[in-house]
């Protein structure tokens, strides 16, 4: 059987930046061809168990077929080719993105809540929960989302620490530079949220650093788990 017999191989090119559909379209090409000499050394009268054992070695070892493809530049991943383009500069940008979808999300929710629900400062109901929730989400989680991400694809791809690590940075960075208020009582009836991402130098404080520190321990952390278990497991299968 073919199942699963290519599945090192499949783990250790995809680690090693080959793109991941080269890497099925190679497997696939592996395993009917494997099957293909399966049956033709069955029909010289050769046991199943035999037949695949010959087969396996006329397809050479997983070190010589992995070799094979990982030479060829052509089969890379564009997050092999390009590191500092996936892992720094695309969550970097990611982050804005995701900031302003959430306090644009925020004032729907307000919006809609007092025109259309007919909620006031009186009668908010689930409204301040809702828009400090989505200002939340784009102060505090989406930096470790952006960074997060890049570190996941990171350990997907064997891609090295360095530029995932750089990026997660830069996103802490960032992500700690967010601001968002939100005011809804009897002095200000209709509401007011504001949100921006920028900071002076003056305002550099034990605040934005702890924002730093927390966004980058909550990424780095996992991903250094992972990398350390990843590279365990490709020893392993050596």
């Amino acid at each position: 059987m073919t199942a699963g017999r290519f599945a090192g191989l499949s783990r250790r090119l995809l680690r090693a930046g080959v793109a991941p559909q080269h890497v099925t379209r190679l497997i696939a090409e592996l395993e009917a061809h494997f099957a293909d000499v399966v049956a033709e050394l069955r029909s010289t009268g050769l046991s199943p168990l035999e037949s695949e054992l010959q087969a396996a070695f006329r397809l050479g070892t997983e070190d010589v077929l992995a070799a094979s493809v990982i030479a060829r530049s052509e089969l890379q991943s564009w997050s092999r080719q390009w590191p500092w383009l996936t892992f720094v500069l695309l969550p970097l940008f990611a982050l804005p993105l995701q900031f302003a979808l959430s306090m644009l999300a925020a004032a729907g929710a307000l919006n809609f809540s007092t025109r259309v629900l007919g909620l006031s400062a009186f009668h908010p109901g689930a409204v301040p929960w809702v828009v400090q929730g989505l200002q939340a989400y784009g102060t505090w989680i989406a930096p470790m989302l952006a960074a997060g991400a890049a570190c996941f694809l990171a350990v997907r791809r064997g891609a090295p620490a360095f530029w995932p690590i750089v990026g997660s940075a830069l996103i802490a960075l960032a992500g700690a530079s967010t601001n968002a208020s939100f005011e809804w009582s009897s002095a200000v009836p209709r509401g007011v949220l504001s949100g921006g991402i920028g900071i002076r130098f003056p305002d550099v404080g034990i605040a934005w650093s702890l924002r730093v520190i927390l966004t980058l321990l909550i990424v780095l952390v996992p991903y250094v788990w992972l990398r350390s278990r990843a590279a365990s497991t490709l020893r392993v299968e050596h």
